[in-house]
């Protein structure tokens, strides 16, 4: 399975305009990405430093690094401010302008940054994570992931061909900088649910509804694995999935916490 995401919105033109080197000719870059927790992590190198573990995250309206990290790194923040995360609460932040980024076979610059303390998101997933790219690399490249190979592939807009055969071309809707795209839920007694959904690859949950408050069926749990503090939220059982023409039987669970079109390829 694939799937084929293209970020690019009248506001993101200008950044993706910004140069990229490429370390193969062809300008694109793959390479193998580590499925850890439900989650992609790729290895990346910020201004020259040696490998970090970053999480690959469409969810994410921002670049992240970890605090204590980008002090180590000699990383010179400026300004500060906050942001909502997957738990409770806003996480303070502080500003790091035109970073350098490095991933294999791809340099690029000209990011933000926002430094974080991620220490509570690495005990809680049990992983190193050093960092989060968000929303300003899906607006520089269209990213390629290949969940069954375990394999990215960034290529510039300007040089991506869409996919034949038997990909679908899925319509985006981009507000705030998440992306959203209408699906359909099948519930436990023939109820269906329409509706646009969050692609969020740095989500471990198969799909987020408030509609499983409405289940009988729920069974109370403590959710926002992430950034902020727990919140209580439910799960359920789903019997399937719809996304274009694909429909997926689902045997995995429902999850609800409180809290420009594009296209995308799915094959």
């Amino acid at each position: 399975m694939r799937i084929f995401l293209i970020r690019l919105g009248l506001t993101a033109i200008a950044i993706a305009l910004l140069p990229a080197n490429f370390g193969r000719p062809g300008n694109t870059s793959t390479f193998a990405f580590d499925w850890r927790k439900g989650m992609i992590f790729v290895p990346v190198r910020v201004d020259g430093s040696r490998p970090l573990s970053f999480v690959l995250d469409t969810g994410s309206t921002r670049n992240l690094i970890d605090r204590t990290l980008a002090t180590s790194l000699g990383l010179k923040s400026s300004g500060t401010g906050s942001l909502q995360g997957a738990g409770a609460g806003r996480i303070p932040v502080a500003f790091i302008h035109d970073v350098r980024i490095a991933l294999p076979g791809l340099e690029s610059a000209g990011y933000e940054f926002s430094t974080a303390d991620l220490q509570p998101l690495a005990a809680s997933l049990g992983e190193r994570v050093d960092g989060i790219l968000g929303y300003e690399v899906f607006c520089r490249f269209v990213v390629t992931v290949d969940y069954r190979a375990k394999r990215l592939t960034f290529t510039p807009p300007a040089a991506f061909r869409p996919p034949g055969g038997s990909a679908q071309v899925l319509p985006i809707e981009l507000r705030d900088k998440w992306a959203f795209v209408k699906a359909e839920l099948v519930l436990p007694g023939a109820v269906t649910v329409q509706d646009s959904f969050l692609i969020d690859s740095g989500s471990s949950d198969a799909v987020d509804h408030p509609i499983v408050m409405n289940l009988q069926s729920r069974t109370p749990a403590t959710s926002g694995v992430g950034l902020g503090a727990p919140v209580q939220g439910a799960t359920a059982q789903a019997t399937s999935f719809r996304l274009g023409l694909l429909r997926g039987r689902s045997n995995r669970e429902l999850l609800w916490r409180d809290r420009c079109d594009e296209p995308a390829y799915w094959e």
